[in-house]
């Protein structure tokens, strides 16, 4: 790479982040293990539903195996599950890249 390509990256990434602090540091503010906790928990439970709806179907499998019905419950719940760990992950990021204070820094 370039040494021009090189600082235009590196300029790009100081926007990127000064940006995405403006954007997000207001809507979250100070971040602590407190505020982490209820989004551990609700992924948890969102992957506790899904493995659950999983095992009804298995225990309850008669000759025909998966209604449509119970593919479609077991499909909302995954999409749940996975929908609340992205966004956590993206969470994750935000703290990672320092879009955030986090308190006890």
């Amino acid at each position: 790479m370039s040494r021009d390509s090189s600082r235009l990256i590196l300029e790009l990434d100081k926007y990127r982040r000064e940006i995405n602090r403006k954007q997000i540091s207001p809507t979250l503010g100070d971040v602590e293990m407190d505020t982490l906790l209820p989004v551990v928990n609700i992924c948890a439970k969102a992957r506790a539903e899904y493995i659950a709806c999983l095992m009804e179907i298995a225990n309850n499998d008669d000759e025909d195996g998966c209604t449509p019905n119970q593919a479609e419950q077991l499909k909302q719940h995954r999409i749940t599950y996975e929908e609340l760990v992205g966004a956590a992950n993206a969470l994750e990021t935000v703290i990672k890249r320092g879009y955030v204070d986090v308190k006890g820094d």
